[in-house]
């Protein structure tokens, strides 16, 4: 009975006894948990919420896995600092104090030596890239092709159109005849006047300038130029303007009418067959205002053209177009 009873006492002693002594093997198992779970906290959270301190972390890190520590006799302090039921804050804090700049932590060796070191350097600087993986360490397909941005197309070139150059106010014209008469000159002159139209498309057969006299054969100045084109052919106006007078001269003129232009210019036509328009009315350029004929001292039906600026006479023939 004695015996049975020393048998069950022991028991109850070694149930109570392995309550509080662990074995070699459990306490490396949980010493092995408690530094990565360190590492991962100190490396994950402390990047995040601490990152002035990461680099000190990681120096110290990389002095551990570069030298020589004894990490048996580490994980055997321990153990026995757990057996022996001291507080778990400081047991830890003793063991990583030993392995991180403990007195009996020695270094020694070179990065390039050690394996692990140069594995463990990389992931914790920066968690550097390895060939085939991205940032977080997924694997990316070697094969895959990288998103290209569209290259927009070229877009033509415009030419800018270029700028005309302005004509000039007066462009003198070279003349070696006789004398001009006052208030007249072979000058081309800048007229100002908008839209100019031909009167009428006809042959030139008397030019601006001196000649013999048709009709009486006196050299004299011929003030327009006459174009020659058949009888009720439509006579339209140089430009807009208003009709200044309208007239009969059967010894010179014959039916004839003047209109009035802006900027100082005055057209006149003569030989008309048929009037049109009637004193101080507004044309329009291209406006019929009458029609062709040989009215008053010709010697065939044709317009005769004058035209002056400022009070000067000056060539038709400058401004109009003829067949």
């Amino acid at each position: 009975m004695r015996e049975q009873r020393s048998r069950v006492a022991s028991r109850r002693t070694g149930q109570k006894k392995g309550k509080t002594v662990l074995g070699p093997r459990e306490r490396r198992r949980i010493t092995q948990l408690v530094v990565c779970l360190a590492l991962f906290l100190a490396v994950f959270i402390g990047k995040g919420i601490f990152p002035e301190r990461i680099a000190d972390l990681r120096e110290q890190v990389l002095g551990l896995l570069r030298g020589d520590t004894d990490f048996q006799a580490v994980f055997a302090d321990l153990g026995q600092s757990i057996s022996k039921g001291e507080p778990m804050l400081d047991t830890l804090g003793d063991a990583w104090s030993q392995m991180l700049g403990g007195e009996e932590a020695k270094t020694g060796g070179t990065a390039g030596e050690n394996a692990l070191y140069a594995a463990q350097a990389a992931w914790l600087s920066g968690f550097g890239r390895q060939e085939g993986t991205g940032t977080l360490g997924l694997k990316i397909d070697p094969q895959a092709t990288p998103a290209v941005a569209a290259t927009p197309a070229p877009q033509p070139e415009v030419t800018p159109e270029p700028t005309p150059t302005p004509e000039p106010a007066v462009e003198h014209v070279d003349y070696t005849g006789p004398a001009l008469p006052d208030n007249t000159s072979m000058d081309k002159y800048r007229l100002d006047v908008g839209e100019t139209v031909s009167p009428v498309m006809g042959v030139l057969t008397s030019p601006f300038g001196w000649r013999e006299h048709p009709v009486d054969g006196e050299e004299k100045f011929h003030n327009g130029v006459d174009l020659a084109v058949n009888t009720g052919t439509q006579v339209k106006a140089f430009a807009d303007g208003v009709v200044d007078y309208i007239g009969d001269d059967p010894d010179q003129y014959g039916l004839y009418l003047q209109i009035s232009h802006a900027n100082g210019v005055k057209s006149f036509y003569a030989h008309c067959s048929q009037l049109l328009v009637s004193q101080s009315q507004t044309v329009k350029a291209g406006d019929t205002v009458a029609l062709s004929g040989d009215t008053g001292n010709t010697t065939g039906p044709h317009l005769h053209l004058e035209l002056r600026f400022n009070g000067v006479r000056i060539n038709p023939i400058y401004y109009i177009e003829t067949n």
